[in-house]
């Protein structure tokens, strides 16, 4: 039997994603370290297989050392149940390099982007030195190991402020901070060490990484969601991001497709491409994050994930292009034709991510069910857990919500967005 193999089926908001790929190309089998079994316990009782590892030298990280513990688990599976693994792919960020790993031709042989690319772009002051060289625009940036270094750094070059500090690897906008002056990083950044040395949710692979610093680009903030096929695009949307919150920079939603001009969005396909191209074999679904100055219409890359954009996103640009992401990323990785473009739900759609402004103890995160029956509502997820502890400022991991609307205009599907959100409730009740 042959199967369709997904490294990291990830938190509970993806059920309704998985579900979709099983009902279109089971059967589906899913491997996950035991570190993470628990968080991703929702999937097993949806999959034909099952395969949890463990890492020979104890550490069960999304990625281990160099995928053996993956690898061997996955052998395993195969020589009891004589299963074929006809292809492989992933949509969470931890599980990239492990799913790269795999369809190495030294193992599954599979269609993936190289290890080698992949590593390179992971890493973020990586990924500004390929778009250099590749003739892609870069902020000036630094790898930052330590607070001796930083220091270092700070002193041996003129920095133009504000500065973005955020970790070498990862996604999420876990760690992110935007920083005024001198004075306020070096304030934060051993909390923000320590922090992220301490996250028993980060892989130590990437805890380990450090951090990039870079010069912060005014511009509107975009992403470009697509997938490219033997390291050409072949298929891509950009919409627009609302606002970030800061200094956190946590997202808060969106509006899909961009209101950004013919022009300006042109420049941002030229840049999508520029920067696959620099990327040797991108063979995946991607999220690529970019600035644009409006007014210049200069363009900057942020970072390319090779993965489906999480959250709101697979749900809002099926609505507004009849394309689903999640299957395209099927597809590839199975060697199939992308799916046709089924029928458009709206015109345009507007999404927010919700967040408590404060540390506390979630008392309601839910839906009236007034909310799916809403002509205009198109999809949402609730994280926030009556009961649970909650605290603000931690990337995609604060968000306690995605809610999405629809419209026939931007302004349209922000008006049918709040009358959404109002029929939600979020309440918090601060800690003694």
């Amino acid at each position: 039997m042959a199967v369709l193999l997904i490294v990291l089926p990830g938190r509970s908001g993806r059920e309704s994603v998985l579900r979709r790929i099983i009902a279109e190309v089971s059967p589906v089998a899913v491997l996950v370290p035991s570190s993470l079994a628990e968080y991703s316990a929702w999937a097993r009782p949806l999959v034909t297989d099952w395969i949890e590892y463990k890492s020979p030298d104890g550490d069960d990280s999304a990625r281990d050392n160099h995928g053996e513990g993956a690898w061997s688990a996955l052998l395993a599976w195969k020589a009891e149940t004589g299963r074929i693994v006809a292809g492989c792919t992933t949509w969470d960020e931890w599980g990239i390099e492990l799913c790269a790993y795999l369809c190495d031709v030294q193992r599954l042989d599979l269609p993936y982007t190289p290890l080698s690319t992949v590593r390179q772009l992971r890493n973020k002051s990586e990924f500004r030195r390929a778009c250099m060289e590749a003739g892609a625009p870069a902020p000036r940036f630094a790898n930052i190991q330590n607070e001796a270094q930083l220091r270092n750094v700070l002193q041996s070059i003129p920095w133009q402020y504000p500065l973005i500090i955020k970790p070498a690897k990862g996604a999420g906008s876990y760690y992110v901070r935007k920083v005024e002056t001198e004075s306020e990083l070096l304030a934060v950044f051993p909390s923000m060490g320590q922090a992220l040395r301490n996250d028993c949710k980060t892989p130590k692979d990437d805890a380990i990484a450090g951090w990039c610093l870079e010069e912060f680009f005014e511009g509107a903030e975009v992403d470009v969601d697509g997938w490219a096929k033997d390291g050409e695009v072949e298929w891509m949307l950009v919409s627009d991001n609302k606002p970030c919150k800061v200094p956190s920079c946590c997202e808060t939603g969106g509006v899909y497709p961009s209101q950004l001009t013919p022009a300006l969005q042109q420049r941002l396909h030229e840049l999508t491409r520029k920067v696959v191209r620099a990327l040797p074999g991108v063979h995946s679904a991607f999220h690529f994050e970019a600035l644009v100055n409006t007014e210049t219409g200069e363009v900057m890359p942020i970072e390319l994930n090779l993965r489906v954009g999480g959250a709101e996103c697979p749900c809002s640009v099926e609505a507004v292009t009849g394309v689903f992401l999640p299957s395209a990323a099927a597809n590839l990785a199975l060697r199939r034709p992308a799916c046709p473009p089924q029928s458009e739900k709206a015109l345009v759609v507007s999404s927010t991510n919700e967040y408590f402004e404060h540390c506390g103890r979630i008392e309601a995160c839910e839906a009236s069910e007034e909310l799916f029956t809403d002509p205009d509502f198109i999809g949402a997820a609730f994280f926030g857990k009556k009961g649970a502890h909650y605290a603000p400022g931690m990337g995609s991991s604060s968000c306690i919500c995605w809610l999405a609307a629809g419209g026939q205009d931007a302004a349209a599907a922000e008006r049918n967005l709040q009358r959404c959100i109002s029929k939600c409730r979020f309440i918090l009740t601060p800690e003694d």
